[in-house]
This record gives structure tokens, C-alpha cells and sequence, in this order.
């Protein structure tokens, strides 16, 4: 069986184990030319749970960006007006701390 995934074997064991930090905090998401507000429910280095007012459909490329820290992913699932990121290189914990703690 081929790996699917758009990301190596080794991350997405890595994402299975990646401690998840609950948090209310606001986000730039880019999906193209489209600039939206959204926030983070929660946050690992590996994803983030997010909401926002109009989501990216499911596959979409997104580039984030909160107090200073940017990454990108894709969105793996979009229910309503939560959906998952999953980053395309994991963040440091470092990052994951300034996102955190709101800059």
C-alpha cells in the first residue's frame, strides 16, 4: 500500500503523539489571494484546531500567521466552522509557546 499523504511516514507519527494545548487565540489565515480572521481552539506542533467565520475547504493550502509566528499547512477536515490544520513542518515548541501566550 502507497503512503497517500502528502507528508513523510515519519511526521505523521509525530502528529499522533503531539501534546495538544487548549487555547482561545486570534489568527491571520491565508488561502490564496483570500485574507480571513480566524482563532485557534487549539494547538501542537504538528496542527491546530481553528475556527473562522467563512473555513478553507478540505485540501486547502493555508498560510498562518499569529503574533509573529508563521507557518503553513493544509486543512485535513472542515466541519461547519471548525476545521484541522495539519502543518506542513512541525513548529518548534518555542513557537508554540509565543502563539500560546498571545505574543
Amino acid at each position: 500500500m502507497t503512503n497517500q499523504s502528502p507528508f513523510p511516514a515519519g511526521n505523521a507519527e509525530q502528529r499522533r503523539h503531539s501534546a495538544r494545548h487548549k487555547m482561545f487565540g486570534p489568527v491571520t489565515l491565508c488561502v490564496g489571494d483570500a485574507q480571513m480572521r480566524g482563532h485557534f481552539l487549539d494547538l501542537s506542533t504538528s496542527g491546530a484546531l481553528a475556527h473562522c467565520e467563512t473555513p478553507p475547504t478540505d485540501g486547502s493550502y493555508v498560510e498562518v500567521k499569529a503574533f509573529g509566528v508563521e507557518t503553513s499547512g493544509r486543512v485535513v477536515w472542515a466541519r461547519g466552522k471548525r476545521f484541522g490544520i495539519q502543518f506542513s513542518q512541525p513548529m518548534t515548541d518555542e513557537a508554540v509557546d509565543i502563539v500560546i501566550r498571545g505574543g
